[in-house]
């Protein structure tokens, strides 16, 4: 049931060329709960029509924005070539019970015909970004021999509305640009492109915002992008880019998954879970700052809807304290030495390149790991070895736990950064961390930060997930 031209840039298709799917629309609820992991629920919003596709969910301020291609009104139809209402933007409020509240055009480009693409909003709210139409002739968009592209285009907001908007420089001529998607602090963006010289059909960009504008855009390379397609880049607080893509392997069709970027290179993309991921299209989410909750689109209803995913955080009562392995020791030798006549040392030779005298030492081992310790008399005048009185092995292990490090106390208001490592187990591929501050904040991820409002002492667990295991551990902090 997958389309090779779907979602992809079509110079013919206004970005999203839709293929007709036999199906009907239906509420669904996914589960997985596996003795290994938390508790991850899926399920198709409301907001959904039985007769259009909905995809590429953005929440800010409490709002979603999302593009769907439903009919908007009853005076004016706009199609495209294959006779399919164009795709627009629009928003819907957020309620504090969990619920969607009613939908309506996005009013910034409430007047435009043409296709209206996904978006980002800057951190402060004071512009957003969108995917349109270059041109906006409707001749054009609804021509198969018509080229026009997509477009990223900045609309400016201000006390009496949003402004019309206006072409980023980072268009090119003869190609589409769009999905774009801005860092937390709004200085980088990323976005999509099937301009020549990249990876496959589109690839993923970067541009970064100084003084001079926006920097000429950077391919991500091809840790990131494939000879397939990478679509609908998502740049998450974490610091991890979540993006589309059918180039990775993963569950079938298109899935998300998501890289870091660290010590100057992308990490290898790992895919989510199923089921977030599936045989079908997977594409085009927002997670929220815990990486406990989110939205992404799928066709796995045998149209394109919008799901929200939640993880159950339910956390282990039989967590273990954290324990602090110290690989120092004092190594000693109590038989003594037996000689009248020269005059003897203890020598002690270890693996790690270590060299002591003397019946007892004290030594620090490096790390985890096998260790050769020799023990030799030797003239201590001399240098030269008389006999060997013992050679063992010695091995150090890690404790098997979830390791972190916080400090004993913490002001309140004050942000606690901490990160998790599992030790013990060697490697186990990938591990997924959730933690709970014991005050009602639970969040998800390796490294996570997190603020007390209020004085007392708390009991902060993470756990960590992989495979069909788990484990949990906790450390005490006294919040000030």
């Amino acid at each position: 049931m997958t389309n090779d031209n779907k979602y992809s840039f079509s110079l013919k298709c206004e970005f999203y060329c839709k293929i007709k799917l036999a199906g009907f629309f239906m509420f669904i609820l996914f589960t997985i709960n596996p003795a290994s992991a938390q508790e991850l629920k899926v399920e198709s919003l409301k907001i959904n029509s039985v007769s259009s596709g909905e995809m590429a969910p953005f929440v800010h301020d409490s709002v979603i924005y999302f593009v769907s291609n439903r009919k908007s009104t009853i005076f004016i139809n706009v199609f495209n070539q294959d006779n399919e209402h164009l795709y627009r933007l629009y928003k819907a409020p957020l309620l504090p019970d969990g619920r969607i509240g009613r939908v309506t055009p996005f009013e910034g480009l409430a007047g435009s015909l043409l296709t209206s693409g996904p978006v980002t909003i800057s951190p402060n709210g004071d512009f957003m970004l969108a995917t349109l139409n270059k041109s906006s002739s409707l001749r054009e968009a609804r021509s198969r021999s018509g080229y026009n592209q997509l477009g990223i285009f900045k609309l400016e907001r201000h006390a009496s509305g949003w402004e019309d908007p206006t072409p980023l420089p980072l268009n090119i001529e003869g190609y589409s640009v769009g999905q774009p998607s801005l860092s937390p602090d709004g200085r980088q963006l990323y976005f999509v492109s099937n301009q020549s010289g990249g990876y496959g059909e589109t690839d993923i960009y970067r541009s970064v915002l100084s003084e001079n504008g926006w920097s000429t855009p950077e391919n991500l390379g091809g840790v990131i992008n494939t000879p397939g397609r990478e679509l609908f880049p998502f740049f998450h607080p974490s610091g991890k880019l979540y993006f589309s893509s059918d180039g990775h392997g993963g569950y079938g069709g298109l899935d998300i998954f998501y890289s870091i970027y660290e010590n100057g290179a992308w990490s290898e993309p790992i895919a989510l879970e199923s089921p977030i991921n599936s045989p079908y299209d997977d594409f085009s989410c927002f997670i929220f700052n815990d990486e406990t909750t989110g939205f992404f689109a799928s066709n796995r209803d045998g149209i394109d809807n919008i799901f929200r995913f939640e993880y159950e955080l339910v956390f282990c009562e039989q967590a273990l304290e954290v324990v602090d392995d110290n690989f120092c020791f004092t190594l000693f030798e109590d038989s003594g030495l037996d000689s009248d006549t020269i005059p003897l040392a203890f020598k002690w030779t270890i693996s790690d390149g270590t060299e002591a005298l003397g019946a007892e030492v004290d030594h620090c081992f490096p790390g985890p790991g096998r260790y050769e310790i020799h023990l030799n008399v030797i003239d201590s005048i001399t240098g030269e070895e008389q006999y060997s009185v013992a050679n063992y092995v010695l091995d150090l292990e890690l404790t098997k736990q979830v390791w972190f490090e916080i400090p004993e106390t913490i002001k309140v208001n004050e942000p606690l950064n901490v990160i998790a490592q599992l030790n013990g187990y060697g490697e186990v591929g990938h591990v997924e961390y959730f933690w709970d501050f014991g005050d009602d904040h639970r969040l998800r991820g390796e490294s996570v930060q997190h603020v007390f409002t209020r004085k007392g002492t708390y009991r902060v667990r993470c756990e960590a997930y992989w495979g069909d295991n788990k484990v949990c551990s906790y450390r005490t902090i006294v919040v000030e």
